[in-house]
Parts: structure tokens; C-alpha cells; sequence
């Protein structure tokens, strides 16, 4: 078996191939812009060639080039990487050395690859939050002009209201205020049209998916959780239900405390925010939600502020929310708090969901 490692980069990529002692056998350096040349150089080495590529924001293309001409192909885990790399002098040809010996040694910390459609509703629900934070920036910019002309606006700047709000005040603008008012209007309106095709866009994709869709349906019976949460849960998350408890999946979303030990001394310090950012501020927004709508959430809420602060208590409710959407989606029920009746559609005999 060739075992190959691959240090990608925008430009260009750095290959180390080893044989089955581990001896090197080839470096070569490739463009990334010659597809075609490096889709036969890697089939060159024939049906017997594993590949190692370390993750990175980029890597889907190379991944969907290369998947069907190796025997195996795996996406290494950066983080796990760098604790094996030692304290030699990073190079491209050094790293591309490691990920082969590793993947050649079976040591090699792997990540996750998510399936087409779980990485297509990720491209939308990831636009569709880059979009909506476009708009909302748009909007305080509009309601900082409105206080610079110490003007009362409407409650939220929407394309209908900054509209009639700008006609009747036009006057009093400045011809610089006038100008910006006008621009900042055209962009709300195109941005709220991106927002709207970006949901639909969504809706489309979990239609032709009827798995990702009921996954979503039951996702969305969780106080605070609604149809872009869901998405934007198992999105980010890929299969939910890979992870074997709810430990793992908090800190794979940031939501679990950074631990400092030193003997029987043990600090629990801030949420460690790693993993992806959009899920935690969903989790967050979702969390907020639940508080005002939710009794029960509001309970909980209360409870745990109580000892740990309000912020504390909120950060706390976004990770029981992920906890509660990974086990809704183990037991394949809908949710529901302890002592209220089973939602009707739960198949009769099937588990209920305990908190």
C-alpha cells in the first residue's frame, strides 16, 4: 500500500509518498489551478494508494477530485495533527511527512467529512447567516444616521417602513445624510430579497431530502428551535448522532467550560469557543427564545441564574437545547418536557424523552 500525504494550499500542494516500510519514495510540489494533472498523478500509483489531506476551509474540491481514483482518502484533523508534530521546523514538505507516517502507522487523528447533502445545506445556511448579518449591519447603519439627525425612526428598519420614514424626514437630511439614507435603503431592500431566496433556497434543498427533513421536523418540537436552527444544527453538526454522548458534542460546539487542574485544585473556567460560530450564536438566540415563550426553559433559566448569573444561565440553556436536539434525534421522537402527555404523532410504545 503508497501512502501519500498531502500539504494543501491555495496555490499549490505538496506531496510525500511513502511505501509500505516507510521509506520516501517521491516529493513533488503540483499547482493546485491543474486539475487534470493532479487527478492522474494521483492515479498513477494505481488502486493500492491511500491519501491523507489535513483539513482546511478549502479542501471539498480536492476531496470530490480525488475520492474516486485512490483506495482511501481521509481528511486529517489539524488540531490532532499539530500534538505529533514536535518541535521540527515547519515546512510544507514536513507536514506533508507527518500525515503520511501518521496515516502509514494507522496514528493519524481523523475529522469528519460530511455527505453531499449535509455539506449543500451547509453552503445555504451559511450564506443565508452571512446575507442576514449584511441586512442587520445595514440596518444599524441607517438607525446611527437617523440619531445623528436626532430623528425618531421605526422600531426596525424594514425595507416598507426605512422607506415612508425616509420620504417624510428627507428633508431635514443633509445632502451627504440624503445620499447615505438612500444607499443604505437600496442595499436593505436587495439584502432582504437575498434573505428571502436564501430561505426558500433551504426549504427546496430539505424538500428533495425527506431524512435531512424529518430531522429537521423534530428538531423544530424543541422550545426555541425553529426551522433555520434545526437546519443550521445539522448542518454544522453533520450527523448529529455521531458523537456517543453529550460531552463530545458540547465541546465540539465551544459550549463546554475550558478545565484547569493542578492536583485536587480544579477550575472550570469560560466556555472554550471552539468549533463552529454560527451554531453556538444560533444556540444563544435560540436559548433566548425558549426563555421568553417557554415556561419551562424560563424555569430552568431562572434557576441556574440564580447561582451562576444570568448570561451563565442563558449559555447554559444553548447547550441543553444541543443536548436535547442530539438525544431528540437518537430516540427519533419528538420532544417533550417531563410529566406533559406524548405529542401525537410519537409512534405509541416508543421511548419518551426524559430531561
Amino acid at each position: 500500500m503508497t501512502t501519500i500525504g498531502v500539504d494543501l494550499h491555495k496555490d499549490s500542494l505538496t506531496t510525500m509518498v511513502l511505501d509500505d516500510h516507510g521509506t520516501i519514495l517521491e516529493r513533488r510540489d503540483l499547482p493546485t489551478k491543474c486539475r487534470h494533472q493532479i487527478r492522474d498523478y494521483f492515479a498513477s500509483f494505481g488502486p493500492h494508494c491511500q491519501v491523507a489531506v489535513e483539513s482546511v476551509g478549502f479542501y471539498y474540491w480536492f476531496w470530490e477530485l480525488l475520492h474516486p481514483h485512490v483506495h482511501r482518502l481521509v481528511l486529517a484533523d489539524p488540531a490532532g495533527v499539530r500534538a505529533h508534530a514536535g518541535r521540527k521546523a515547519k515546512t510544507d514538505r514536513h507536514d506533508a511527512l507527518l500525515l503520511a507516517t501518521l496515516l502509514r502507522e494507522n496514528r493519524l487523528p481523523m475529522a469528519y467529512v460530511p455527505t453531499e447533502n449535509i455539506r449543500a445545506l451547509r453552503e445555504l445556511v451559511r450564506h443565508r447567516h452571512s446575507v442576514a448579518r449584511s441586512l442587520a449591519r445595514e440596518r444599524r447603519a441607517l438607525r446611527w444616521l437617523a440619531l445623528k439627525n436626532n430623528l425618531p425612526g421605526p422600531t426596525t428598519f424594514t425595507s416598507d417602513r426605512a422607506q415612508k420614514w425616509i420620504l417624510s424626514q428627507e428633508s431635514k437630511f443633509s445632502p451627504a445624510h440624503r445620499l447615505a439614507a438612500h444607499q443604505r435603503l437600496d442595499q436593505i431592500i436587495a439584502l432582504e430579497r437575498h434573505v428571502a431566496d436564501a430561505d426558500r433556497a433551504i426549504v427546496h434543498h430539505l424538500a428533495g431530502e425527506p431524512t435531512l427533513q424529518h430531522q429537521v421536523q423534530l428538531l423544530a418540537t424543541i422550545p426555541g428551535i425553529a426551522t433555520l436552527t434545526a437546519a443550521t444544527i445539522l448542518a454544522e453538526t453533520g450527523d448529529i448522532t455521531r458523537f456517543d454522548n453529550p460531552d463530545q458534542l458540547g465541546a465540539y460546539a465551544g459550549l463546554a467550560p475550558r478545565v484547569s487542574q493542578s492536583g485536587q485544585t480544579v477550575h472550570h473556567g469560560r466556555i472554550s469557543k471552539h468549533g463552529p460560530p454560527i451554531l453556538r450564536w444560533v444556540l444563544q438566540q435560540a436559548a433566548w427564545v425558549a426563555i421568553r415563550t417557554d415556561p419551562h426553559a424560563r424555569q430552568l433559566y431562572t434557576r441556574i441564574g440564580k447561582r451562576a448569573g444570568t448570561k451563565k444561565a442563558a449559555t447554559a440553556l444553548a447547550r441543553k437545547l444541543l443536548i436535547y436536539a442530539w438525544s431528540v434525534a437518537r430516540r427519533q421522537q419528538p420532544f417533550h418536557w417531563p410529566g406533559e402527555p406524548r405529542p401525537l404523532d410519537t409512534p405509541a410504545g416508543g421511548p419518551s424523552y426524559d430531561i
